[in-house]
């Protein structure tokens, strides 16, 4: 059986639900598919608007009092089921079939480049640990947990604790190499990968190393 809270979430998915399927919807409206209180419905409510996931949708008007509609926000379609890994894959492995492999990895390549291009006009202007702590919020901010560390003064460990693209990389682990030479070039450093979630492991580090600066000779 389940516990209050959990009967608390699942019905807010089921108004989740309801709003996606039906459209907007007034508080009677939902109290009336859910068999709750109005009030219950409000409460409800009021935690998933406070959370992002509906928004007040307007005013239906009609006989009595307009009555405020619900809808649900583009947060909240998020959290039902997306394909878009499968769909990804289906179509490299399409394009591998009737291409071959050398236009999977120009494909894989044309997509570091324009990473590249966007990377660097986040990284303007940086060097050293500011590159590094730049990349390691842009990853962040891409879903890939990320974190950095200093090692020593020109070493620096970027930390990746979760992969989005796990089930591309799964089937194309080019998709692996072209980011570790994106890194590269973006910082212009040595990266080697000395941690990777596809071999079983937590994260996916680097050791990044630039280069040491040499010392001017005397004329």
């Amino acid at each position: 059986m389940p516990t209050g809270s959990e009967a608390m979430q699942s019905t807010r998915r089921e108004i989740l639900t309801l709003l996606k399927t039906r459209g907007p919807m007034t508080v009677k409206e939902l109290s009336k598919s859910l068999g709750i209180t109005a009030m219950g419905v409000r409460q409800h409510l009021a935690t998933l608007e406070r959370d992002g996931y509906v928004a007040p949708g307007g005013i239906r008007r009609g006989q009595g009092r307009p009555s405020r509609m619900y809808t649900i926000t583009p947060r909240g379609d998020d959290l039902f089921p997306r394909t878009y890994q499968q769909f990804a894959i289906a179509l490299l492995e399409d394009l591998r079939a009737l291409e071959g492999e050398a236009k999977v990895m120009k494909l894989l390549e044309k997509r570091k480049e324009r990473l590249l291009e966007e990377y660097r006009e986040r990284l303007k202007g940086k060097a050293g640990a500011e590159m590094v702590a730049e990349l390691a919020r842009i990853r962040h901010e891409e879903g890939y947990l990320a974190e950095w560390k200093q090692v020593d003064t020109n070493t620096y460990l970027l930390i990746e604790h979760n992969c989005p693209i796990r089930h591309i990389a799964d089937h194309f682990q080019q998709a692996c190499h072209m980011e570790q030479a994106l890194f590269a070039e973006v910082l212009g450093a040595e990266v080697n990968r000395s941690q990777h979630i596809l071999k079983g492991e937590l994260s996916c580090s680097y050791t990044i190393k630039f280069p040491t600066a040499r010392p001017r000779r005397r004329t």
